[in-house]
């Protein structure tokens, strides 16, 4: 009982003390979408795809909706981000299928991996050791130990894997290159996002 409330207070004081910083999230690229993003999604047409972004928590989730009738694969070799340290990072590619979309978070949500037995009650259902709540449908992958650390905590011994695709935004600037494929012709749609506090 006494861990438990040691550890409510810990978690009591990070929020006390990283609640104190705001940070806003702003579409710099292309110019004429200029805008602050918040949990609301805006829209952003780039021919002849369609973004809708929005700021979850830390990071902009930016979702590539295809409204056409043809296929359109996002080419892992030519796009990348550029971190606000100038390192350039690969971004995964993936085909969008017709009227449909796909979704990136910026920066990528950190991937952990469990070193022992899953710590819930079955697949989907976890312990959160600071706040004591289960909850329902958590990404987690029962045979492979991996889960989303943006849901659940493990009550296991875990590490985060660190990738090529994974990167840290504390502030400044992120350019993101996207390019397309779509009947034999590529495209391009460039996007700048900043990430600064607010005063």
């Amino acid at each position: 009982m006494g861990r438990m409330l040691l550890l409510l207070w810990v978690a009591t004081t990070l929020v006390a003390v990283c609640g104190c910083q705001h940070y806003e999230f702003r579409v710099i690229k292309p110019t004429a979408a200029a805008h602050s993003l918040g949990k609301e999604p805006i829209t952003i047409p780039q021919e002849p795809l369609e973004y809708r972004l929005s700021k979850p928590n830390h990071h902009v989730a930016m979702r590539i909706i295809n409204p056409t009738d043809d296929p359109v694969t996002l080419l892992s070799a030519k796009s990348y981000v550029v971190d606000p340290a100038g390192e350039t990072h690969p971004l995964r590619g993936r085909t969008i299928a017709p009227h449909s979309y796909v979704g990136i978070f910026l920066p990528p949500l950190p991937r952990v991996y469990s070193t022992g037995p899953y710590g819930g009650i079955g697949p989907g259902f976890g312990y959160d050791p600071f706040f004591v709540s289960a909850r329902f449908g958590a990404p987690y992958y029962p045979y492979s130990g991996f889960y989303d650390p943006f849901f659940y905590t493990p009550l296991v011994p875990s590490y985060q894997v660190i990738t090529p695709y994974d990167w840290q935004w504390k502030e400044g600037q992120a350019r993101v290159r996207l390019e397309y494929e779509r009947t034999g012709k590529n495209f391009v749609h460039d996007f700048i996002f900043e990430k600064r506090r607010m005063k």
